[in-house]
């Protein structure tokens, strides 16, 4: 292998673009307490309490990191502006920014905490503070980081990230309080028919239809301008002798004697069977243009695969709707999710919610 070199002044430019990059990424997601960053205690600072559980200004911060993508993205939709230094305190026809951040971060902290002190009560959790998760979080990375030096096997992450491992903790307790809810209330099978009954009436749960096409490919070789133009010219002129009612086979056969262009035609078939390949990433393309044919109609000239093809439809049948019977169990799981999102937004109605003005007003964004 050759040795790299790199040049010094492109060394020296990437990595002050890097300390750039760095130094901005860090200002578009601090936070702080105005008046109070050099303060060590600042972060135990309460935001708000739920039924007396305090949401803490260290289990604020990466919600407020979490939406800010989305809040930019509203403000750019909307009213078409780009974060500036005075961004987040403006108002743009009467909506701040910052607040709005604020609140996005604040109303999924309630939500996550009336679900922990449900699990608390439950007994599905013992400690619900952000601090006794930190604790945690710090005791299975280092476990994890002992494991690993004694090469022993450890499922997952070398170390957690806090949102992860916050995440993988909250996902688990919700899954068991679900479970607890669905015990007290389970799913009927009345309930089962009413959603599929109204999934059918907005034509869900249908099967795939089965559709037949005749299709023709004008191959050409990658890199090769001339052959690729010459494919594409022959696409179009059979793409318009396909639509004045030729067949495929007998175009394959004419455009076969008399050109150097490699010509690869015959039917396929797309449905329920052959679903699973027809929409990987690499074929779901070709699949969408296929299936979207009425029968008769013939597609545009499309490339696909280096080679230029051109698909007429032949044949559409209809599959109907998936039996009850065959999607039962999967409805009897949404079933369940639905009614514990009603449960939890139950919940946060019920909630007692305070808000320290004082620290909420004085997060700010940097």
């Amino acid at each position: 292998m050759g040795k790299r070199v790199i040049n010094k002044r492109n060394r020296f430019k990437n990595t002050y673009l890097w300390l750039f990059v760095a130094v901005i990424a860090v200002c578009c997601t601090a936070f702080i307490l105005a008046g109070k960053s050099s303060d060590e205690n600042w972060k135990s600072g309460v935001v708000a309490t739920v039924d007396d559980e305090p949401i803490t200004v260290e289990e604020f911060m990466p919600k407020l990191v979490k939406h800010r993508s989305e809040i930019l993205a509203y403000f750019k939709k909307k009213h078409n502006v780009e974060p500036d230094k005075g961004f987040w305190t403006s108002s743009y026809d009467g909506e701040i920014p910052g607040e709005m951040l604020k609140k996005a971060a604040l109303d999924e902290c309630i939500t996550i905490k009336v679900q922990q002190i449900a699990g608390k009560e439950k007994e599905l959790v013992k400690d619900i503070s952000y601090s006794q998760f930190l604790k945690d979080l710090h005791a299975e990375n280092a476990r994890r980081k002992t494991a690993v030096e004694n090469k022993k096997v450890i499922y997952g992450p070398e170390q957690y990230t806090e949102d992860v491992y916050f995440s993988k903790l909250f996902t688990d307790m919700t899954h068991k309080l679900m479970d607890e809810v669905n015990e007290q209330h389970p799913v009927s099978e009345e309930e089962i028919k009413h959603y599929y009954d109204h999934a059918i009436s907005e034509n869900k749960y249908k099967k795939i239809d089965q559709v037949k096409v005749e299709k023709i490919a004008f191959l050409f070789k990658a890199g090769d301008d001339k052959s690729k133009a010459a494919a594409k010219e022959l696409a179009e002129e059979a793409q318009l002798k396909l639509a004045d009612g030729d067949h495929v086979q007998a175009l394959s056969a004419r455009y076969g004697k008399n050109s150097a262009i490699h010509i690869e035609s015959g039917e396929q078939i797309f449905d329920s069977t052959t679903s699973h390949d027809d929409y990987m990433p690499a074929t779901h393309e070709f699949t969408e243009t296929a299936v979207g044919l009425a029968v008769g109609q013939v597609s545009g000239v499309f490339e696909y695969n280096k080679a230029y093809y051109v698909v007429k439809c032949i044949e559409k049948t209809e599959e109907g709707f998936n039996k009850l019977e065959e999607v039962n169990d999967s409805i009897a799981q949404a079933v369940k999710e639905q009614k514990f999102a009603s449960y939890v937004d139950d919940l946060v109605k019920k909630a007692t919610v305070v808000i320290d003005k004082e620290v909420y007003s004085k997060l700010e964004m940097l």
